[in-house]
């Protein structure tokens, strides 16, 4: 995940500062995903990451997918 930029989520807005400027989160916001897909040796990876807001708060999840391609013999 080192190369996630996070800062494109919006943030709680009451989490920092910084974040009560133009990342508040709009009442109509629920969940943000952020998909990236990269080549690996052995096919590709697909890597999700998920937050989901509620009562001023925001949970954060990542799940990644590794999807092979098949190999010759």
């Amino acid at each position: 995940m080192k190369k996630t930029n996070t800062s494109m989520f919006y943030e709680n807005s009451e989490s920092s500062l910084e974040n009560l400027n133009n990342n508040k989160v709009p009442a109509s916001v629920f969940r943000q995903e952020l998909i990236t897909w990269e080549h690996t040796e052995n096919g590709i990876k697909r890597t999700t990451i998920v937050r989901n807001f509620s009562d001023n708060k925001n949970t954060d999840s990542y799940t990644s997918e590794p999807i092979a391609f098949e190999r010759k013999v």
